[in-house]
């Protein structure tokens, strides 16, 4: 289920599990930020190591959302990241 969360600049995203398994699988999450209201539509993409729970579900669940707000710092946008297909946002 997509959370919504608030950048620095004010601007709200949803955030939600991509789906996509990597080579950690269970150490590692993907997970997608989709900026939220009129254009420019930005799509962002991210992984990081779950400190508690090993289940995608769970940890994405677990997961403050500061951290999430920190992680969408340093977040790759869609057509620089492999989970996103290097393609375009939007």
């Amino acid at each position: 289920m997509p959370r919504q969360i608030i950048d620095g600049q004010g601007a709200s995203w949803d955030v939600a599990l991509t789906g996509r398994h990597t080579q950690y699988a269970r150490d590692e999450i993907s997970v997608v930020f989709r900026r939220v209201g009129p254009a420019p539509r930005e799509e962002r993409f991210a992984r990081f190591s779950p400190r508690g729970a090993k289940s995608p579900e769970q940890a994405y669940e677990e997961a403050s959302t500061v951290m999430l707000t920190r992680l969408l710092g340093s977040s790759q946008q869609a057509w620089t990241a492999p989970d996103g297909g290097y393609a375009a946002g939007g």
